[in-house]
């Protein structure tokens, strides 16, 4: 018996849809995601993950951004004792921007300007006590 693969291609990947007459035409675009609207909508340990990651990467200043980490893992559980993990710490420190969609995007799809302002925007939003 011998397999062939069978491609299939999600809908959304296609992006058609049947206009009048029968004619394809594209669907329309997904809304397109900043990554300053993603971090201001991060709940707390997903921001911890955030500055983890701009930390990591030097596009946080670590001396500043440490302690608001620090507080941050403190205040959120982010890391907790017993070294299970949070997915949502997890899913920041990976740079995911919306965990739980197919082909997330990630801080590392932007250019390093845009990853900057992200990171200059995860670092005033743990300032304010997030």
């Amino acid at each position: 018996m011998s397999y062939r693969p069978i491609i299939t291609l999600p809908v959304m990947a296609i992006g058609l849809t049947l206009a009048g007459g029968g004619l394809p035409a594209m669907a329309a675009p997904a809304p397109t995601v900043t990554p300053q609207a993603m971090i201001d909508a991060a709940p707390g340990a997903r921001l911890a993950g955030y500055l983890n990651f701009c930390i990591g990467n030097g596009l946080a200043d670590h001396a500043g951004a440490t302690p608001l980490l620090d507080t941050l893992i403190h205040n959120t559980g982010a890391v907790p004792a017993d070294e299970r993990g949070n997915m949502d710490y997890a899913y920041g420190t990976a740079g995911v921007l919306q965990p739980g969609t197919h082909g997330s995007p990630r801080l590392t799809d932007f250019d390093i300007p845009a990853r900057r302002d992200a990171c200059a925007q995860a670092v005033r939003k743990a300032g304010m006590g997030a």
